[in-house]
């Protein structure tokens, strides 16, 4: 239903419309029936197309980090190499082989965004004063060996646990980024794996072609969903920053 909405309102549409009206009230009556029709069709077949109702594309964030910069390239690298690859392939195996180019430029705006997470973190660390936090810890340690009322002691006690409790957050935050680095070398790695399978499934019978594409195509899918996982964890690390 919200695809036909989407697809009367489309431009080619809506003039078809106009013209039926416009017809109908000013040539001859049968003009608008007929109109509607061709309405009708024309609305009926743009509803078809799949692209219709799909949310628009993210523009891509800028990666500035040099370190996450070189990954992203070289990724990059890796999956115009299968786009390359699969041009001009005919016949069955082209469908199967556009498939898996899209699951591939999926993956590479997934490396985006995990990229322009890390490139936050960066930036939170670089901003960050473990030092100074050191500094503070060690401070309170000797406030409260000296204190001996217990009100006093207690609010130093909780004041030094949020302070661990920021540590331990850095200390996790330079974790994930050698975990994000760690995934974008996936990422190409299995990109490289894919354009090997792709060259091979150019080549193959009709047998090994369907086992090889399913297993490429569920290898993708694997790869996604790992990431749905790490990027889901990251989002939860991240928070507060």
């Amino acid at each position: 239903m919200k695809a036909l909405r989407i697809a009367a309102r489309q431009p080619l549409a809506v003039l078809v419309l106009v013209a039926a009206i416009f017809g109908g009230l000013t040539l001859t009556i049968w003009w608008l029936p007929l109109g509607l029709v061709i309405y009708g069709v024309v609305v009926w077949l743009a509803a078809q197309d799949p692209l219709l109702t799909a949310p628009p594309a993210r523009p891509r964030p800028r990666i500035t980090s040099p370190l996450l910069r070189t990954a992203i390239n070289e990724i990059e690298r890796s999956q115009r190499e299968v786009e390359r690859t699969v041009a001009g392939t005919q016949g069955a195996l082209a469908g199967i082989l556009t498939n898996v180019v899209t699951q591939t430029r999926d993956l590479v705006e997934e490396a985006y965004f995990l990229a322009d997470k890390g490139q936050i973190i960066e930036r939170y660390l670089a901003s960050s004063d473990n030092q100074r936090l050191t500094q503070q810890v060690t401070q309170l340690d000797w406030q409260i060996s000296a204190t001996i009322d217990p009100f006093t002691r207690q609010q130093l006690e909780e004041r030094r646990k949020t302070l661990l409790d920021q540590q331990k957050h850095l200390r996790d935050l330079r974790l994930y980024i050698d975990r994000i680095l760690a995934q974008l070398a996936n990422i190409d790695a299995s990109l490289d794996t894919i354009l090997a399978e792709v060259i091979r499934l150019r080549t193959a019978d009709a047998v090994a072609m369907s086992s090889t594409s399913s297993n490429v195509q569920q290898r993708l899918a694997d790869l996604r969903s790992d990431m749905e996982v790490f990027r889901k964890a990251l989002d939860t690390v991240m928070t507060g920053i």
